[in-house]
């Protein structure tokens, strides 16, 4: 079984270090880094530097690891940067968990996996630009919600999967 890994996408202009899930698959068709990226642009549309590394999941997860692993993303991100601060998010758990308490911390939304909380990146100019097809997003929010194994529990009830015999 291949080690679990999470990505770190790091924008040298706003100083931050964001945690997405692994992707396999083609760039093309990753939903997650397309939306995470395209909130990093500036006031002109123009997309900030940045860098993507796989790391360990279990290294990363290990807080004194972390700290190596940023002062090695500070040390690569280039001259002049010196010991710039670089805040770490998990942007999409800190959205899901602002939506689940703003839903009042539900355990049955009325939104789960609604086209409101489907991820879609803002690319679409881009990538007609491009000649490619508009990004069709198979990614909610709601996957970073605590809400998503409550759901997750009721789908594998309803098709049977809690039923044993002896």
């Amino acid at each position: 079984m291949a080690e679990e890994k999470v990505r770190l996408l790091v924008c040298q202009d706003c100083k931050t270090i964001e945690e997405l899930p692994d992707h396999d698959g083609p760039v093309d068709y990753d939903v997650l880094l397309e939306t995470a990226a395209s909130r990093h642009e500036t006031a002109s549309g123009l997309r900030h530097v940045g860098f993507l590394y796989d790391v360990s999941a279990k290294s990363w997860n290990d807080s004194r690891i972390r700290l190596e692993i940023i002062e090695q993303i500070k040390k690569r991100s280039g001259e002049g940067l010196g010991n710039a601060f670089y805040a770490v998010k998990a942007t999409f758990q800190e959205d899901a968990q602002k939506c689940w308490r703003q839903h009042n911390r539900t355990r049955n939304c009325d939104e789960y996996k609604s086209d409101r909380k489907r991820l879609q990146p803002d690319t679409k100019a881009e990538r007609k630009d491009l000649g490619l097809a508009p990004m069709q997003s198979d990614r909610f929010l709601c996957e970073f919600c605590p809400v998503q194994s409550v759901m997750m529990q009721r789908m594998r009830a309803d098709r049977g999967d809690y039923n044993y015999t002896s």
